[in-house]
């Protein structure tokens, strides 16, 4: 039955990826495959290890978009309030840089009726001197999804849509009709969202498995003069592109049992 649920998760993974020949031709596609490793330390806290990698097909060959690294700890403050903490790294090879950030988040669940869940979170994010597009970044979450899995399979269907504003980073300059610079300065605002589909399963006790879809599009709103995709007239260049893809992905998660069917840090002070 385990291994039937593994096979019926990435069959519907290779069907999605069938359409994505009908998807917006100007749109990258990529593909993602993330495993996670989550450590129950208390009953109310648990630590997780998360690797992602990103590759995207160049002619005959993948290449790697990027690596993700992520370190970080949840804390369930009670049934409607969780907050993480941690840090990650993204390695991109393309330009031999590793970006790295420290991050805080909150999630507030919500009740929608009997088998929905409407999870809305916010989440702040320092980023150090490599990332050049911004310095610190917002992001607002919203997750529906059900209130128990379904019996079919152990399925948890899930859609959630996120909002980045941009604080700071590299600036932009801004140019009038006649080509003269009116502005400097960093494109603070809304100018990214990212929609995603989620089927995840739980494969036994300590296996979870996932397969999902992402939309990225980027976008302006506010004052012209805190745009990206910006057009320098005396280069001709486009200054900070917008970067729309798609990407699939699957996730693996296996959850540490603890020791003797406890939390780690339990054990330690009971002992």
């Amino acid at each position: 039955m385990k291994n039937f649920k593994l096979y019926l998760v990435f069959s519907i993974l290779l069907v999605l990826l069938t359409f994505h020949g009908n998807l917006n031709a100007q749109q990258e596609i990529r593909y993602w495959g993330s495993f996670y490793l989550d450590a129950p330390l208390t009953r109310k806290i648990d630590l997780r290890l998360n690797y992602l990698r990103s590759v995207e097909q160049y002619g005959s060959e993948l290449i790697t978009n990027f690596n993700w690294y992520q370190f970080r700890f949840n804390y369930e403050v009670n049934k409607k309030w969780d907050v993480q903490a941690g840090t990650a790294w993204m390695q991109v090879p393309a330009y031999h840089t590793t970006t790295n950030r420290i991050f805080v988040k909150a999630f507030k669940s919500t009740k929608i009726n009997r088998k929905l869940v409407l999870r809305n979170g916010i989440q702040l994010e320092h980023h150090n001197d490599a990332e050049k597009r911004f310095d610190q970044r917002v992001i607002l979450i919203s997750r529906l999804g059900l209130k128990k899995r379904l019996e079919f399979l152990k399925l948890a269907p899930s859609v959630s849509y996120l909002l980045f504003y941009n604080i700071g980073g590299t600036p932009i300059r801004y140019f009038n009709e006649s080509g003269e610079q009116i502005a400097y300065q960093a494109a603070n605002g809304f100018h990214r969202g990212r929609l995603v589909f989620n089927l995840n399963t739980k494969v036994s006790k300590q296996i979870r498995a996932a397969i999902f879809y992402m939309n990225q599009h980027e976008f302006n709103m506010g004052k012209e003069t805190r745009n990206i995709n910006v057009l320098n007239p005396n280069t001709g260049r486009i200054q900070r592109p917008f970067h729309n893809y798609h990407a699939f992905g699957f996730s693996l998660t296996y959850i540490l049992p603890g020791s003797n069917n406890k939390p780690y840090l339990e054990n330690i002070f009971t002992n």
